[in-house]
């Protein structure tokens, strides 16, 4: 009897293993596509005593970093698919808009929801020759104290704005200066990306 019983459940583990397995990355079988940089405008800053106007240049200083710094923040190396465009204008306006009183909060669980994160491709600035897949990052959180940046990656067809898939993913922050301590996070949060399955 208890062979039996041992048999059916390396027979369940089994297939829990092979169920497993089959979980693919929301990327897989796509092609090339367009890179939005990172909406910080839906996003709080937990627990940082930075001022809020320099987070917020810190913000934009970021995204710059993808045109930069291309060869470090090359999101295509860690999405591994081709980026037909890299067009952070598209966040820019509403990064540089955020309302510097929004920008931080005391309360420590911020998160995105579903709504929250399709409005947020509905708001992007996109012009009307731009078709085909689009990607962004929407920050949900920077959170000082547990030394942590959390990213919804968000892909999407661009015609429609409807929302493919998400993801949320994190990375640790780090190094000298504003700009460079968060966008450390963001980094390794890109670092992710590829072996990501949902």
């Amino acid at each position: 009897m208890k062979r039996i019983v041992l048999s059916l459940a390396m027979v369940a583990a089994l297939v829990l293993s092979a169920a497993a397995q089959k979980k693919t990355s929301p990327l897989a079988g796509l092609g090339g596509m367009i890179f939005y940089g990172i909406d910080f405008s839906k996003g709080r800053v937990y627990g940082a005593a930075d001022e809020p106007e320099k987070l917020r240049k810190a913000f934009g200083d970021i995204n710059m970093l993808f045109i930069m710094e291309p060869e470090k923040y090359d999101v295509a190396k860690f999405v591994g698919k081709p980026m037909n465009d890299i067009r952070i204008d598209a966040v820019t306006n509403m990064n540089d808009t955020i309302p510097l009183d929004s920008i931080k909060t005391v309360v420590k669980g911020h998160t995105l929801s579903d709504t929250v994160i399709a409005q947020s491709v509905k708001d992007l600035s996109i012009v009307s020759y731009e078709h085909g897949m689009g990607l962004v990052m929407i920050m949900e959180t920077l959170n000082k104290p547990a030394e942590l940046g959390t990213f919804a990656f968000v892909l999407f067809d661009i015609d429609t704005r409807k929302v493919i898939s998400h993801w949320k993913l994190s990375g640790q922050p780090g190094g000298f200066g504003l700009r460079n301590y968060w966008a450390r996070s963001v980094y390794e949060a890109l670092e992710k990306v590829k072996t990501y399955k949902e």
